[in-house]
């Protein structure tokens, strides 16, 4: 289990990309799956439609060729009567086996209900039988009113039962062929419809996923970038802070070990206490600024507001530079009868402070520094102009970021601008930058003039400052 909190995070991306992933290829199985199943109900539906049609036709056609057996086998018996001759006798004796075969054929090609019609068709045939050999012997014994009536009142009326029940039943399964081909007709026109619309909508949903599944994978790669940037910037910070701590507590450490060590006089002790204190301030604006961003940063910030003029504190952060910088003049250009602002007044020093000092470390070379207040309607603009190393168009963007540093040769742990960017946002304003590389660059603040109630802050406790003695 990693411990660095960095690695468990990036576990934790990586485990809910994974689970991400593994949703967005089980929705494409279980789309896949849907096609697969729509498909092979189709299929199957087909194949039983035509099965139907299939199995009604051939019914169709065994009823038909018992109608034309029986028809034979009638025609036969009459020509026997005619002439008893042995082919008559024959032919007689193999239409009737025709027509038991074709009343078999009923049985087995049809249902329950076909077989009982069969059985009772034979159950006539046989009758039939006998009375054509009844209706024989009459003839043979010249008694043409006996074989009258028996073809009359036996024959007759059988032959016509049966082909009145082969007929009503063949009607019934022509209606039930009809039926099975329109159902077939159906079917096939339903899929017609339905098989392009369930696959464009199988498909698009295919492309769906695939373009979350793509959207995943650009996430993750983003993800990861990001990642790789902020552990970057965790070492770039660990390293400046470091560096930046150092310094100072090597000069306390110093000092400190020469005043216990070493007889020094009153002056010396004076100005290695002096130079203590100096180290020591600079540890605590270093805190203080990583405490102040971090309370910004979370909404935390508790502002007193009240009416600041802005002119006073640029002219003021101005006196204090001028003379710790005498290699960069700065000039200010006033705007007269600058309206009041309503904020916190040292909070705009810090941002005015940190302007300055920003320009004066990227002016390395010297240079003028112009700092100018306007009013726009209902705005206040603060500019300041330097003549430094100037800011490449990629990093504009990135300057305001925390432990953001344009020049790694700069000292400075990268946190001015960010708390810069903080207090003017509290104040309801915006700052950005315009520069070109190696023309020095330009700080433009704007604030809004408001009333007090649309600039009430998140109350919250402030986090303890640490005070330099």
């Amino acid at each position: 289990m990693p411990r660095d909190p960095h690695d468990l995070f990036t576990v934790v991306l990586r485990e809910t990309s994974n689970r991400a992933t593994r949703a967005a290829w089980l929705g494409l199985a279980i789309v896949v799956v849907c096609l697969a199943g729509f498909s092979t109900f189709t299929a199957y539906s087909t194949q039983t439609r035509v099965e139907d049609a299939r199995r009604a036709v051939s019914l169709l056609a065994t009823y038909e060729r018992a109608i034309d057996a029986l028809r034979a086998e009638d025609t036969a018996v009459v020509e026997y009567l005619v002439d008893e001759s042995p082919e008559n006798g024959a032919l007689h004796s193999a239409a009737v086996a025709s027509a038991i075969a074709a009343i078999d054929e009923i049985a087995t090609e049809g249902d329950e209900e076909d077989a009982n019609l069969a059985s009772d068709l034979l159950t006539l045939h046989d009758q039939r039988l006998m009375a054509s050999d009844d209706l024989l012997i009459a003839v043979d014994m010249g008694d043409r009113t006996e074989a009258r009536r028996i073809e009359l009142e036996l024959i007759d009326p059988v032959f016509e039962a049966m082909l009145e029940k082969i007929a009503t039943k063949r009607n019934a399964r022509t209606a039930t062929s009809e039926s099975a081909f329109a159902a077939l007709d159906r079917t096939a026109n339903w899929q017609r419809i339905a098989t392009p619309v369930v696959f464009v909508i199988g498909f698009g949903l295919l492309l769906g996923l695939r373009r979350i599944l793509d959207r995943a994978e650009d996430a993750r790669r983003r993800t990861y970038r990001e990642i790789e940037q902020l552990s970057r910037l965790r070492g770039e910070f660990v390293s400046i802070v470091s560096h930046e701590f150092r310094t100072p507590l090597t000069g306390v450490l110093g000092f400190s070990e020469m005043m216990r060590d070493e007889d020094l006089t009153l002056p010396e002790m004076k100005e290695f206490a002096g130079d203590i204190n100096k180290d020591a301030r600079r540890l605590t604006n270093l805190i203080n600024d990583m405490l102040d961003l971090d309370v910004m940063e979370s909404g935390r910030l508790q502002m007193q507001l009240a009416p600041v003029d802005l002119n006073r504190i640029v002219a003021d952060a101005a006196a204090q530079f001028r003379s710790s910088a005498a290699e960069h003049p700065i000039a200010l250009r006033l705007a007269e009868g600058l309206p009041m602002l309503e904020g916190e007044s040292d909070r705009l020093t810090q941002v005015v402070t940190n302007l300055l000092s920003n320009a004066i470390k990227y002016s390395p070379s010297g240079g003028a520094i112009e700092v100018q207040t306007r009013s726009e309607g209902r705005l206040v603009t603060l500019t300041v102009r330097d003549h430094g190393i100037g800011i490449a168009a990629e990093q504009l963007e990135k300057i305001f970021d925390r432990y953001s540093r344009i020049e790694a040769d700069i000292k400075g742990i990268g946190l001015g601008l960010a708390i810069v960017s903080q207090i003017v946002q509290l104040h309801g304003g915006k700052v950005w930058a315009t520069s070109d590389a190696g023309e020095g660059s330009v700080f433009h603040v704007r604030l809004p003039l408001v009333e007090s109630a649309t600039l009430t802050p998140r109350a919250a406790p402030l986090r303890s400052r640490v005070h330099s003695a």
